[in-house]
C-alpha cells in the first residue's frame, strides 16, 4: 500500500499536459511528442504527459439496475446514503450506506489524502470494487473490497483490510479515537474486517468469498467461454471487458440505459436518455465483435419491440430530443452483422418486420428530397433530419428543420447495403426466396442512394471556396462550402464527423479532409476532438475517431487515440468514463452531472477498440486483417499474441502470433491460423517489428513492410495454415 500515491506526471523532455482556464485552439503538440518518438504509444509514455481522472467504482450484480447498485468514492465511501429516512436528513448520525472509517482500528491514521488512492475492479473486469487507500504522514493505509450478490434484493458485501503502522511498536494499543472501543494489538499485522450490507454491521469471511468465487465464475465464463484472447498488456484487456461488464450490469433487466450505475442519465421508468439509440446500438455492437451476439440478442430484441413506433420512428425522437436518423442505418448493420457472426435464421427473421418500418421511415425522406429538389441541386437524394439529439426538438421536426446532413445520408446508405448483403445470404444458405427477392429490392434501393450521395458530394466538393479546395476539408452539408479552414464547430466535431467515420463511405481523401480538419482547427488532444471552449472530448463518441483511425495505413494514431481515452478520458484502474472528460484530471462532480456523469458509450470505447486492432474486417472488400494495430513492443522475443473464436461475415477464426528470438537483435514470427469453414477472404497479417524495419522474408503469401497478404485462393480447401515471418 505504500505504493500507492498520484499518478507521476514527468516526461523525459518535459512535455506536460495541464488544463487552462480556457482552451486556446492550436497544436496538439502531445501527439506529436508521442508520434515522432521511436516509441509506439502505449501507456507507459502517454500517461505521464499528465495527471489521471479519478473516478468513481461500480458495485453491481446486472440485476438490480442502478438502484441496488452502489458507487464508492475514492475514499471507499459509498455514494449511495443509508436506507433508513434518517439518513437524509441527519447524514452526520447514520449517513452513508458504507463507509470503510467504520471498521478500521483508528480513524484519525488513516485518513484518505487527495490522490493517494488505487482505485480497480476485482479481477480487473469484474463488477466489484477494490481500492487501496495511503496516509502518507501517517504511514498507514487500507484496503476496501466491496461486492453485490447475485438477486434483486441482494444486500453488498464489503472486506476492510488495514495494516497497523509499524511506528506504534509491537503489543502497544492502537489509539481508538472516539467511536472504536479502545483494544490491545492483534498477533497479526493487519486487521480484516467484514460487512453485511447494513451500516456497520459486521459480515463474514465466508459469505463474502464465496459470493466473490461465484462473480469470478459468472464473468469468467461469459468471456472465455466465447472468445478467449491473450495480449502482453493485461491492463487493456480487462479495461475491454470491464466496459462490457459495467454496461450489462448497469441494464435493468433488458431495458436499456445510457447511464452506467446511478447519474444524471437514469430514468426509471426508461425514457429519455434511458432509450438513447447512439448508446443501444453501441452496447450490440461490443458484444457481436466480442463474439457475445447471442448474449445481447435478446437485448436488441428488446429494444426493436418495445422503442421503435409503428411508423418506424424511434420513441426516443418523440419525448424531449429528436436524434439523427442515422441510427436506423447503425441498427440496420447490426442485424446484419448479429446473422454473420451467428447465422440464426430464426432471429433475423424476428427482427424483420420492425426493421421494415424503421427502413420505410427514412426512405420516405430520401424519396421526399428527390420529389422536392431537382437533381442539379445538392440536396437531392440526401435524408432530412436532425444531426444530434441536443440540436432536435419533436416540435420541430421538419424539413426545414436543419441542413442536410451527408452523415444521415451515408449511414443510411451503409445499413441497407449491408441489410441487403445479410438477406442474400440468408437466402443462398436456407434457400429463401422470400428473402432473395427483398435482398435485391434493397440492394437496389441501395445502389440508387450511393449514386445519389456521390452526384450530391462532387457538387459540393466542387463548389468549395479556394481555401477548403486547398486545404482538402471534406463538407457536413449540401451546402458546406464557405467557410474558413480553421473553423470547427463542437458538434462537428465530436458528433458529425464521428458518424461519418463509423459509416465508413469508403472514400479516405474525405476522411483525410475531416481530420485534417480537426487538426487546422487545434481542436484535437491526443488525437481526441475537444468541444471548443474547454479541453474538454466527448469521449462517448470517440468510437468515430478510432473507427476512422483504423483503416489509416499509419497505425500509431489509432493507438494514441485509443491510449489516450484510457489514461485520461477514464479512471485507469476502475475504468469509470464520463460522457465528456475534461483534460486532463478530471473527477466525477466536477462541472455539470450531465459531463462527469458514466456512460455506457464511453465505457464501451476500450471494447471495440481492441477488437479492432486485433481483428479488423474491411466492409467493402472481402479482407481481414490480423493485428492491424498492434504496438510493436507486442512484436518483442517472447511475446504471444493468442485470440480464439473471434468472430467475422466470413466465419470465425483462431490464431496464435509468437515472437521467436533469433540470430541478432531481430526477431521472427510464426503466425497459425484457424478457421472452422471455409473462409472467402483474404488476410492480412501485421507485424511491426521492434526496430521498425521492413519485413524481410516470409515462408507464404505476399510480403509487405508491415504485413503479409494470404489470398483466399491460397487458404481454398484448409482449415488451418502457418506462417514464418522475418
Amino acid at each position: 500500500m505504500s505504493k500507492i500515491r498520484p499518478r507521476p506526471t514527468d516526461t523525459p523532455h518535459g512535455v506536460k499536459l495541464e488544463r487552462p482556464a480556457r482552451y486556446v485552439p492550436g497544436p496538439d503538440v502531445w501527439s506529436e511528442y508521442i508520434l515522432n518518438s521511436e516509441e509506439d504509444p502505449g501507456y507507459e509514455n502517454v500517461a505521464p504527459l499528465g495527471p489521471e481522472f479519478f473516478g468513481w467504482t461500480l458495485v453491481a450484480n446486472g440485476e438490480t439496475g442502478p438502484e441496488k447498485s452502489l458507487w464508492l468514492e475514492a475514499d471507499g465511501k459509498s455514494r449511495q446514503f443509508g436506507a433508513d429516512g434518517t439518513s437524509l436528513w441527519a447524514p452526520d448520525l447514520t449517513g452513508r450506506l458504507f463507509d470503510p472509517r467504520r471498521f478500521l482500528p483508528s480513524e484519525y491514521l488513516y485518513e484518505y489524502v487527495p490522490g493517494y488512492s488505487k482505485r480497480t475492479l476485482l479481477g480487473g473486469y469484474l463488477p466489484a470494487a477494490d481500492i487501496g487507500v495511503w496516509n502518507p504522514k501517517f504511514k498507514a493505509g487500507y484496503e476496501v473490497m466491496v461486492l453485490l450478490p447475485p438477486g434483486a434484493e441482494a444486500r453488498p458485501l464489503g472486506r476492510i483490510r488495514a495494516p497497523l503502522p509499524a511506528e506504534l511498536g509491537q503489543g502497544t494499543l492502537v489509539p481508538a479515537g472516539d467511536t472504536n472501543a479502545t483494544a490491545p494489538k492483534p498477533d497479526t499485522e493487519t486487521v480484516d474486517r467484514y460487512w453485511n450490507g447494513l451500516p456497520a454491521q459486521a459480515g463474514s469471511a465466508e459469505d463474502f468469498f464465496s459470493a466473490l468465487a461465484g462473480l469470478w465464475n459468472q464473468w469468467r465464463d461469459f468471456f472465455e467461454n466465447k472468445m478467449i484472447v491473450e495480449i502482453p498488456d493485461a491492463w487493456l484487456l480487462d479495461a475491454a471487458r470491464a466496459g462490457i461488464v459495467m454496461g450489462r450490469t448497469s441494464y435493468r433487466g433488458l431495458e436499456p440505459t445510457y447511464q452506467i450505475g446511478e447519474g444524471a442519465y437514469t430514468k426509471i421508468p426508461e425514457r429519455s436518455h434511458a432509450l438513447f439509440p447512439v448508446a443501444h446500438y453501441e452496447f450490440v455492437w461490443a458484444h457481436q465483435l466480442w463474439n457475445l451476439a447471442e448474449e445481447v440478442e435478446p437485448y436488441f430484441e428488446h429494444y426493436l419491440e418495445r422503442y421503435i413506433l409503428p411508423d418506424g420512428n424511434f420513441v426516443y425522437n418523440t419525448q424531449d430530443q429528436v436524434e439523427a436518423p442515422l441510427n436506423a442505418g447503425v441498427f440496420l448493420e447490426n442485424s446484419a452483422r448479429a446473422y454473420d457472426y451467428t447465422r440464426d435464421r430464426e432471429a433475423l427473421e424476428r427482427r424483420l418486420t420492425v426493421l421494415e418500418r424503421m427502413i420505410d421511415f427514412v426512405v420516405k425522406r430520401y424519396r421526399w428530397s428527390k420529389l422536392k429538389f431537382p437533381a442539379a441541386d445538392p440536396r437531392h437524394g440526401l435524408i432530412w433530419g436532425s444531426p444530434e439529439a441536443d440540436n432536435g426538438d419533436p416540435a420541430n421536426d421538419f424539413p426545414e428543420s436543419h441542413p442536410y446532413y451527408y452523415q444521415n445520408a451515408v449511414w443510411i446508405w451503409r445499413g441497407l447495403k449491408e441489410h441487403a448483403r445479410c438477406l442474400a445470404k440468408a437466402a443462398a444458405e436456407h434457400h429463401a426466396e422470400g428473402l432473395r427477392r427483398q435482398g435485391d429490392e434493397i440492394a437496389s434501393l441501395a445502389a440508387e442512394m450511393r449514386a445519389d450521395i456521390e452526384r450530391s458530394l462532387a457538387k459540393t466538393l466542387a463548389d468549395r471556396n479556394p481555401e477548403l479546395k486547398a486545404a482538402g476539408i471534406a463538407p457536413f452539408t449540401a451546402f458546406d462550402t464557405r467557410r474558413q479552414p480553421t473553423e470547427l464547430s463542437s458538434y462537428e466535431n465530436h458528433r458529425y464527423m464521428m458518424d461519418w467515420f463509423t459509416a465508413d463511405w469508403g472514400d479516405p481523401a474525405l476522411d483525410a479532409g475531416h481530420f485534417h480538419h480537426r487538426e487546422l482547427a487545434g481542436l484535437q488532444i491526443l488525437g481526441m476532438g475537444l468541444d471548443g471552449d474547454h479541453p474538454r472530448t466527448s469521449n462517448f463518441m470517440e468510437h468515430g475517431t478510432l473507427a476512422g483511425r483504423i483503416r489509416q495505413d499509419d497505425y500509431r494514431p489509432f493507438l494514441l487515440t485509443l491510449y489516450g481515452l484510457l489514461c485520461f478520458a477514464m479512471d485507469s484502474g476502475s475504468r469509470y468514463a464520463p460522457e465528456d472528460a475534461l483534460l486532463p484530471g478530471n473527477f466525477p462532480g466536477e462541472g455539470s452531472p450531465y459531463a462527469w456523469s458514466a456512460v455506457v458509450n464511453s465505457e464501451l470505447q476500450p471494447a471495440m477498440g481492441l477488437r479492432w486492432l486485433l481483428c479488423y474486417e474491411e466492409h467493402d472488400r472481402a479482407e481481414v486483417h490480423l493485428q492491424k494495430a498492434a504496438p510493436k513492443h507486442w512484436f518483442e522475443a517472447g511475446e504471444r499474441i493468442r485470440v480464439e473464436n473471434c468472430p467475422t461475415r466470413f466465419g470465425h477464426l483462431s490464431w496464435v502470433t509468437e515472437s521467436l528470438a533469433s540470430a541478432g537483435d531481430r526477431p521472427s514470427w510464426r503466425v497459425t491460423i484457424r478457421w472452422d469453414e471455409s473462409f472467402a477472404a483474404d488476410f492480412a497479417v501485421h507485424i511491426h517489428p521492434p526496430d521498425r524495419q521492413p519485413l524481410r522474408s516470409t515462408t507464404a503469401g505476399e510480403l509487405r513492410p508491415d504485413r503479409v497478404i494470404l489470398a483466399a485462393q491460397l487458404l481454398a480447401g484448409k482449415k488451418e495454415f502457418s506462417l514464418e515471418v522475418g
